[in-house]
Parts: C-alpha cells; structure tokens; sequence
C-alpha cells in the first residue's frame, strides 16, 4: 500500500477502489453518511457497483442521530441502494469499545441473513495513524502495530478498505469536487473520545514538537510492520494440530512462539486472546505450573502430559 502524496485525481481515486472492489461479489458497505462513507458510495457507483447498504444509529446524540439515519435512508433511495439500519439505542454502553463490537455483531448477523461475503469500509489514512497511537497505547505487539489492512478476513466476512492511502484532506478536496453532500458528526469533536484526543491533542502536540508531520513517518512504519506480519503469514503453518508438542514448541525463538501461539489459539476458536494472556500460554511451554491459563468465554489453555490444548 503507498501513500498518496499529492492531490488525488477523480482517476486515482476510482482506479484504487476498483482494484480492491471490482472483483468483490456479493458487496455491503457500511454508511454512516459521513465524508468518507459518501464519497466510497459515491465512487462504488461510478463504477457500476450498487452495495448493500449498512448503517447503525448509536443513538448517542439524540435527534441528530435520528436525524442522520434518516439522511442516510433518503440518501439511498434516491440512489436506488438497499438499506438495512441497526438501532442500539440504549442497549450499548456508552464506549468505544462496546459501539465497535456492536456494530460487527450487526454486520456479521446481516451477512449471515443476506448473504453478503465482502463489507467495504470507508477507513483512511488519517484512520491508519490514529489506530497505530490507540494500539501503542494499549501496549499491541507488531500486528496490532500495523494497523488496518486494505484487505482482511474477520469471521465470514472479507474486510475492504479502499481508502486508506488517501488522506483526509485529500478526499474532502475530491467531495468538494463531486460536489457531494454528507452528515458531520459533531461527536468527532468531543474530548470524551480517546481516538478524538488523539486526533486532536496528541497529533499536533507531536508535530510542534518535532516540527515534522508525524503521520507520514507513521505510516511508513505501520506499512513496514504489516509487509513483516505478511512474511509471517507465509512462514507459519495454514493448518494446526489439535495439541501442542511442549518438547517441539519450547526449542523455537521467543518471537516465532508469540506469533505461532497467537495463531494456533485462533484455530482452535480463540481469536481475541490479549498479548497476556499470549504471553501466559507461552509460559506453560517452560514450567509445568500453574498448568492452566484462564481464556475468554470460559475456555482455557492445560499442558498437561507434554502437550498443549485447549478446552
């Protein structure tokens, strides 16, 4: 993935969602009816592409909430796209983390009832540099250090995002352009975010203090992580044993243990397991106890008898 570096041409931009688009069946997009979501609608349709369209009401804000689901709905029908809204209302905390996961429950459950296999995001690079401080915040190793991916696969779905090597500014210029008209969010103005204190505070304290915009630096790195997290990819197995050797695994690098570990819990259905609890499994590779580590959902991981498995 390059980072664009000069003003974006109608051209540049619709040759970069075709290459990740085009060949995609089965096509949802998520619609907030911000910027972004727009002008990725926008460009879908100039390429002959008419999406599902997805959108959830958080109903953080009240009437302006209601007020954007029903822009979002107008929206579509004179666009002639198919709609469908989840409205969380009071149901989601109001956090973050729990509005994230809300969301992919509905996208997800809709897959599943609509038979939709590829979900086109509007993310950006402005995104790629906040996601990097949020996950450095939260003490990720290098895969959550690289970041969004253009191209990803999270359960069912085949994750799309064809906007990340264009910057915020970059894509404003183009909407002006287009002359299209979309939804602001005044919530990404809000200090009780911890992504808008990034954008916000941390952003243009780092670029006053080193004099240099620090996006761009970021996003070199975040690039060089995720080409390194595409070499590991092809160096651990596709398929792993029900059970781990100790014997095997305990003679392997720290490194290749972290990534292999992390791999082998997601096949056997542990996807979201954190660096400590990571780190806990690889331990069991070294001392006999504790024998077991406590995962998500009331799983764990035993070493008993030479081997690792979980249950």
């Amino acid at each position: 993935m390059k980072i664009q570096n000069q003003a974006i041409s109608e051209k540049k931009l619709l040759d970069a969602v075709a290459s990740v688009c085009s060949k995609a069946p089965d096509l949802a997009l998520g619609l907030s009816g911000g910027l972004d979501s727009i002008l990725l609608a926008e460009s879908l349709l100039r390429l002959g592409l008419a999406p599902l369209c997805l959108h959830v009401n958080h109903g953080w804000r009240g009437r302006q909430s209601d007020a954007d689901e029903r822009w979002v709905r107008r929206w579509c029908r004179e666009h002639g796209l198919k709609l469908l809204v989840k409205r969380l209302g009071r149901k989601v905390p109001r956090s973050e983390g729990e509005a994230r996961k809300a969301r992919w429950d509905f996208f997800n459950r809709a897959a599943s009832r609509h038979g939709f296999r590829n979900l086109c995001l509007a993310h950006h690079a402005d995104d790629q540099v906040e996601t990097f401080f949020l996950q450095l915040l939260r003490g990720a190793g290098p895969e959550g250090l690289a970041g969004l991916r253009e191209k990803r696969r999270i359960g069912s779905l085949t994750v799309l995002r064809p906007l990340l090597c264009f910057s915020k500014n970059e894509l404003l210029r183009l909407a002006r352009k287009w002359k299209l008209k979309w939804r602001e969010d005044d919530s990404n103005k809000s200090p009780d975010y911890f992504r808008n204190r990034v954008r916000r505070r941390l952003l243009p304290y780092l670029k006053k203090l080193s004099g240099r915009d620090p996006a761009v630096l970021i996003l070199r790195t975040v690039n060089v992580l995720a080409e390194e997290n595409a070499y590991w990819e092809k160096m651990l197995p596709d398929k792993w044993p029900e059970k781990l050797s100790v014997r095997e695994w305990k003679t392997r690098p720290p490194a290749w243990q972290r990534r292999a570990m992390r791999a082998w819990l997601a096949s056997r259905g542990v996807g979201d397991a954190d660096f400590d609890q990571i780190e806990a499994v690889v331990r069991l590779l070294n001392r006999e106890k504790p024998s077991k580590v406590n995962l998500s959902r009331n799983r764990f991981c035993r070493r008993r008898r030479g081997v690792l498995f979980v249950e």
